[in-house]
């Protein structure tokens, strides 16, 4: 194990190395399109047949950004329209417009699909790259020298990115400390025991102490604040405690993270409550103790994965998709509740009519209610 962690932390140091030096670019010269009277139908662009065309259209779908954004070099003059509506004229040559993904989804609600069209005053067709943010002309113009499918640019710095690689160290820091102080298991043999409820039905952990649990809550909560930084995207107040817009200062960073937090924090206790109290109702002095303990393991191993996923996720310098990554914690999360859920109903003698009807008030109902609220 402690080779492990040397090399954990090798990894993570060499990431964070290279982590603010590139990023990934898609440029989309092959998807314009122009309209051709003569089969009055839209056509791809070809630059040897079309020397001189006026409008140039480009039709996405909204799942195959894959959480990027859209940015084009326009020319002076120049018009964008999105959606039919009227978005941006270029005051000067090289000059850009970048389309976020979240504004580029909401622009898609209705249909799925967002028409893009660059109304040109040279008769050239317009750079256009898929990309994680705002780059500029400069950047993007070198990456066309490259002749590559998928361009590696300079990753340009925000406050917000900075924020979260920040806080990223850090969760990563305290959670180790924490850890340690309330003797929560980080082996690889101790952790694999965590299921030993859903495979043998039987475990060795039969309580927790009061320390273990506090230290596990606050693990629990640095952890889960960070995953919803990084990947919260819900349309009531999380939407603004996630935007980079409410987080340029480092006073309004940290102002969102204690409020989610503190959100965090509310939802597992109301959990815990329902917990014991579903489980005097059900008459069953056992079902509480046993299912909040291997509540307590299983969610353990959640943590230190989803804490490790993040952390290298921020220092990761190359592209993944970010709708990819938000899909997949989604569904891990809702995969934990029904691992919570066998091992409970190996160890508990009660009828499965009634156990299943315990197990969607206090696991899958809470769960799909956090995922909606923090994800969707």
């Amino acid at each position: 194990m402690k080779h492990l962690k040397i090399l954990v932390y090798s990894i993570i140091l060499i990431c964070l190395t290279y982590s603010k030096g590139m990023a990934s670019s898609f440029p989309l010269e092959d998807k314009w399109l122009i309209y051709e009277k003569q089969v009055s139908g839209f056509v791809p662009y070809f630059p040897s047949e079309h020397p001189f065309v006026k409008n140039f259209y480009l039709l996405l779908d909204i799942q195959y950004l894959g959480g990027l954004g859209v940015e084009v070099v326009l020319t002076n003059g120049d018009a964008v329209f999105l959606n039919n509506q009227l978005k941006e004229v270029a005051k000067k040559d090289d000059d850009t417009v970048y389309f976020s993904y979240e504004r580029l989804k909401q622009e898609a609600k209705n249909t799925g699909e967002i028409l893009l069209v660059v109304n040109t005053t040279d008769g050239k067709c317009p750079l256009g790259f898929m990309v994680e943010q705002h780059y500029g002309a400069i950047q993007l113009k070198d990456s066309v020298s490259k002749k590559e499918e998928v361009t590696l640019l300079q990753r340009s710095d925000s406050n917000f990115r900075s924020y979260l690689l920040m806080w990223s160290l850090v969760v990563f820091f305290i959670v180790g400390i924490v850890s340690k102080i309330g003797g929560l298991k980080t082996a690889g043999g101790e952790l694999l025991k965590s299921f030993e409820g859903v495979t043998l039905g039987r475990s060795e952990m039969n309580k927790v102490n009061s320390l273990q649990f506090l230290m596990f809550i606050l693990s629990f909560a640095l952890v889960a604040s960070l995953t919803v930084m990084l990947f919260g995207a819900g349309n009531l107040w999380l939407s603004r405690a996630t935007s980079e817009v409410m987080n340029s200062t480092i006073s309004s960073f940290l102002l969102n993270i204690f409020y989610i937090i503190v959100s965090i924090l509310a939802f597992v206790a109301f959990r815990l409550i329902v917990i014991y109290v579903l489980g005097g109702v059900f008459g069953n002095s056992q079902i509480s103790s046993i299912h909040g303990v291997e509540f307590y393991k299983l969610t353990w191993v959640y943590v230190l994965f989803y804490m490790v996923l993040c952390v290298f996720w921020t220092l990761n310098p190359f592209y993944i998709s970010w709708e990819f990554m938000r899909y997949f914690l989604g569904i891990t999360f809702f995969l934990k509740s029904f691992l919570v859920y066998i091992a409970v109903s190996k160890q508990v003698n009660l009828r499965n009519n009634y156990l299943f009807s315990y197990f969607c008030a206090t696991e899958f109902l809470p769960s799909l209610v956090a995922v909606k609220v923090f994800f969707s």
